[in-house]
C-alpha cells in the first residue's frame, strides 16, 4: 500500500489546483509593488535550468530534502537550495534536475520516481528559467554530497512549509534599494529566493487539494 501523502504530492505535482505563480509572495517594496516579477527583461533571453524537489515520507507526513551550497561557489553561494543546475544541450528539465541530483547528493536516477513538476520560476541574479521537478522516494538511499558543491543536506519536514503563519517577511538591501522579501526559516536557515517561492507553490497546491477534496 502506498503511503497517503504520496497521492497528494503526485496530485499536486501534476495540477496547480488554480494556484498560479504571480499568486506567490514575491519580492516587493514597502508599498506593496511586486519588485522581481517572475519572468526575463524585455530581450534577455533566460537559460534553462532545473532542481530535483525531492519528497520522502516522515513519521507524520513528508520530508523534502534541501541543500546548504558551498559558501565558495560563485553564483549563491551558502545559500539553501534543492539540488540541481543548468539544462545542458541535448537534455531536458527532467534529465537535468536527476543529473545534478546524482552529481550532487549520489542519488540514483533508479533510487527516485519522477511524479511531476512545479511552476517554473525566473532567477534574476543567475537569468536562469528553473523548472523544479518533483520525484518521489519511499525510503532515501545514503546521501553521498559532492564537497565541491554541497556543504550540508538536511530535511525540511511539511510542516515547516505548510502553517499559513510560518512564512515570514524582512528587509534586505538590494543595490540601492530596501525590498521586503518572504524567507522560511528551516533547519536554523532562512530559505529565500526561488527556493522559497518553489516551497510557496507547493504548500499552496497542497492547501488548494485539500480545500477541492473536502467540498466534493
Amino acid at each position: 500500500m502506498s503511503h497517503p501523502w504520496q497521492h497528494i504530492t503526485q496530485q499536486i505535482a501534476q495540477h496547480d489546483y488554480g494556484v498560479k505563480p504571480h499568486q506567490l509572495p514575491m519580492v516587493r517594496h514597502h508599498d506593496g509593488r511586486v519588485a522581481r516579477i517572475n519572468q526575463p527583461p524585455a530581450g534577455v533571453t533566460p537559460r534553462a535550468a532545473a532542481v530535483l524537489v525531492l519528497v520522502t515520507p516522515n513519521q507524520h507526513d513528508i520530508d523534502i530534502v534541501l541543500t546548504r551550497r558551498g559558501g565558495h561557489l560563485r553564483q549563491h553561494g551558502g545559500e539553501i537550495a534543492f539540488p540541481g543546475g543548468k539544462v545542458d544541450t541535448g537534455e531536458t528539465v527532467l534529465m537535468a534536475a536527476l543529473r545534478e541530483a546524482e552529481e550532487e547528493l549520489g542519488i540514483s536516477s533508479t533510487a527516485v520516481r519522477v511524479i511531476g513538476t512545479l511552476h517554473t520560476i525566473y532567477v534574476p541574479r543567475s537569468n536562469h528559467m528553473v523548472t523544479p521537478v518533483v520525484a518521489w522516494c519511499d525510503s532515501l538511499p545514503p546521501f553521498d554530497p559532492n564537497p565541491d558543491e554541497v556543504a550540508e543536506v538536511f530535511m525540511a519536514p511539511l510542516m515547516t512549509i505548510l502553517p499559513a503563519d510560518v512564512l515570514c517577511f524582512e528587509e534586505r538591501q538590494f543595490g540601492d534599494e530596501q525590498l521586503v522579501v518572504p524567507y522560511f526559516m528551516i533547519n536554523n536557515y532562512r530559505v529565500w529566493g526561488a527556493t522559497a517561492l518553489m516551497l510557496c507553490d507547493f504548500s499552496a497546491r497542497i492547501h488548494a487539494y485539500q480545500a477541492q477534496t473536502t467540498t466534493r
